[in-house]
């Protein structure tokens, strides 16, 4: 159907130049600007492709009729091309990513390749055309879905946390060891409160903290641009 009307299109455009003049003072002024690009970040738990939502917004002069190609490029280079056009009434595209193969982390959107024409009404005259490069960008995120877990030990006063994290990667086809910095807490009342920020280590992290009574302990970690953030269950010691 885009080729068709690609033909279509194509054809209004020879009809007009054996018509009338090529570009009158009038179609000059057609313009067509991609304004703003964005998607629909995605969280992944298994090496399967999946679907997501990108969106372009747009401002236009003198236009009847557009379509915009966009480039969309993960980790490893070209991953899909969103289609927006006035054609199916679509300011939104679904797209597929594979992270298996594209990769977590960032997906940017664009450039773009717009095509835009003006037809001025009932008189073949006016005819003008937009077809170029826009160079707008946007993103989302494709990140792993992570995992934490927490244990801990009493020795007399003193308790020792240990923190264990896992982050799924696609491009592994499972689970792996993840070192984020992880923060220990501890309940005080109906809020948490953070003890001490530790760097995990190989998926691991420790801390010891003194008490004589008994308290809930978890672990927190926030999200970064190709990993979720977590946190565990409590536990009582």
């Amino acid at each position: 159907m885009k080729f068709l009307k690609r033909a279509l299109v194509a054809s209004v455009a020879a009809l007009a130049l054996a018509v009338g003049p090529a570009v009158s003072a009038e179609a000059a002024s057609s313009s067509f600007d991609v304004t703003k690009l964005w998607g629909d970040s995605v969280v992944v738990s298994d090496w399967n492709c999946k679907y997501t939502n990108v969106y372009m917004k747009h401002k236009k002069s003198r236009i009847d009729d557009w379509d915009v190609d966009t480039d969309i490029r993960g980790r490893h280079g070209w991953a899909d091309t969103a289609w927006f056009s006035d054609y199916s009434g679509s300011k939104k595209d679904r797209i597929m990513i594979c992270p298996s193969s594209d990769g977590l982390g960032k997906y940017t959107l664009g450039p773009s390749e717009v095509r835009a024409y003006y037809y001025g009404g009932s008189s073949y005259n006016s005819y003008g055309e937009v077809e170029r490069a826009d160079y707008t960008k946007g993103s989302f995120y494709v990140r792993g879905k992570s995992y934490a877990s927490l244990s801990a030990k009493r020795s007399g006063s003193t308790v020792t946390l240990t923190s264990s994290s896992k982050v799924y990667h696609p491009e592994r086809y499972g689970k792996i060891k993840y070192s984020p910095k992880v923060k220990f807490q501890v309940k005080s009342g109906s809020k948490w409160k953070t003890l001490k920020t530790v760097s995990a280590k190989k998926g691991k992290a420790t801390y010891k903290v003194k008490s004589k009574s008994k308290k809930y302990y978890r672990v927190t970690f926030s999200q970064v641009s190709w990993a979720t953030g977590a946190t565990s269950k409590s536990v009582k010691r």
